[in-house]
């Protein structure tokens, strides 16, 4: 009997340790604990590090997001369980300036570029949702000269709720801008791309739209085969994590104020510097920062001569955001009235 449990038993582990073998050549399935902590991303390309083509220089093949440029990415239905939010995003780059390829006016081309949101190709304001400023986009280079703000492409997001997202239906994305500046390659930022197969069509352009969201009949205008646009869906599950910043310190002088500090945390995005009155309403005032070290210069009198609160601020790939302490700039003290400056000279001429 003991020898008949001891041939049961040894038959179970090698059987458990067959399966278990087995096993270890399959894909895990999915469990929102083993996905605890990590954002998940559906895209046209499911590798993310592909996404190199065009948006960090050399040829751009024209792939600019536009006011006659929209992009449609069809996404497969997406399980939503285990997680707390959602986002839509594009990674983007070559930002122009208004005299490109010149340099004697840098100021960045404005507009704004939008993404909608549907379980049909059909999309109206309320799919629609803004997701970035072109001026807050890394810069295209200059061919002859040196620009701040060039760096190379990035991804950006937007949060839609997480309801929008389908788990039966498929997810289809739209990308475009509405500003009637950017109507080429030449003064628009430019999406990344990445190599496709020649699978089922999943991807289109749209060339009709006019500075808005496209909507009815024909929206899926042109396929587009053998390339993917950095097109996704990121879903963040609940965390604990924290971004810390340090060191937050400002320097002010007559002319400039000197901003400096550190993001604390894990896989910290971006940075940047806000501005408020009251310390209720804040605004952001500067462009992203993508990478350490942190430091800003303002020309004094470049947000106003009044007193005002500046904090820093930071985002992880996790949606965390992390603020420091408010710093009080003093406002600027007023210049004496020429009557009173004569007064003052006359009076030490005297003496």
């Amino acid at each position: 009997m003991r020898n008949l449990l001891a041939a049961a038993l040894l038959a179970f582990c090698g059987g458990a340790a067959k399966a278990q073998q087995a096993d270890a050549g399959k894909a895990p399935a999915f469990s929102a604990a083993a996905a605890a902590f990590v954002p998940s991303y559906v895209a046209p390309e499911k590798n993310l590090g592909r996404y190199y083509l065009y948006a960090d220089g050399g040829f751009h093949a024209d792939w600019y997001v536009g006011y006659n440029n929209c992009w449609i990415v069809k996404l497969p239905p997406s399980a939503t369980g285990g997680y707390a939010r959602a986002f839509v995003g594009a990674k983007l780059g070559r930002a122009k300036i208004k005299s490109w390829p010149a340099s004697w006016d840098t100021e960045p081309i404005p507009g704004k570029i939008y993404m909608a949101l549907n379980q049909a190709p059909t999309f109206n304001s309320d799919h629609t949702y803004f997701l970035a400023e072109a001026e807050d986009l890394p810069r295209e280079p200059l061919p002859n000269d040196s620009l701040d703000g060039v760096d190379s492409s990035r991804w950006v997001w937007a949060e839609v709720p997480l309801s929008r997202i389908s788990a039966e239906k498929d997810n289809y994305l739209a990308l475009w801008s509405s500003s009637r500046f950017f109507t080429a390659a030449s003064s628009a930022p430019i999406i990344a791309a990445a190599m496709g197969g020649q699978g089922e069509e999943n991807v289109w352009l749209n060339r009709s739209i006019r500075g808005n969201s496209p909507s009815g009949e024909g929206v899926l205008e042109t396929p587009i085969s053998g390339l993917k646009p950095a097109m996704a869906i990121k879903l963040v599950p609940l965390n604990e994590y924290k971004v810390f910043i340090k060191g937050f310190a400002a320097e002010l002088s007559a002319e400039e104020i000197e901003v400096s500090f550190t993001a604390i945390g894990e896989d910290v995005r971006a940075a940047w510097l806000e501005v408020s009155y009251d310390k209720f309403d804040w605004q952001r005032v500067t462009r992203y920062f993508y990478r350490a070290p942190y430091f800003w210069t303002f020309a004094r009198d470049a947000i106003s001569k009044d007193m005002f609160y500046l904090r820093a601020a930071a985002v992880d790939n996790l949606e965390n955001i992390g603020y420091s302490r408010e710093i009080t700039v003093p406002a600027i003290p007023a210049a004496p009235a020429p009557e009173e400056a004569a007064g003052w000279q006359e009076q030490a001429a005297g003496e």
